[in-house]
């Protein structure tokens, strides 16, 4: 759950809607979380390469959101 109009909230409707927007960067991300999965013996291990890796992709979506003039959609 994530409050309405908190940076969080931003985080997942930004990290969704690029996903949705750009096919190839979806479907990289899976590619990656797949191999992650499958390549992790543990959750902390897993975490511990995704968290940067979501950094990279959220700079990405960042980027695409100034250049769509993305926003938060109203509630």
């Amino acid at each position: 759950m994530r409050m309405a109009g908190s940076p969080n909230e931003r985080y997942a409707l930004l990290f969704r809607d690029f996903l949705r927007s750009d096919q190839a960067a979806r479907e990289a991300w899976s590619r990656f979380k797949s191999a992650l999965a499958n390549a992790s013996p543990t959750l902390s291990e897993y975490g511990a390469v995704k968290d940067p890796a979501t950094d990279v992709l959220l700079a990405l979506a960042e980027e695409w959101a100034e250049d769509t003039l993305w926003s938060v959609p109203d509630h």
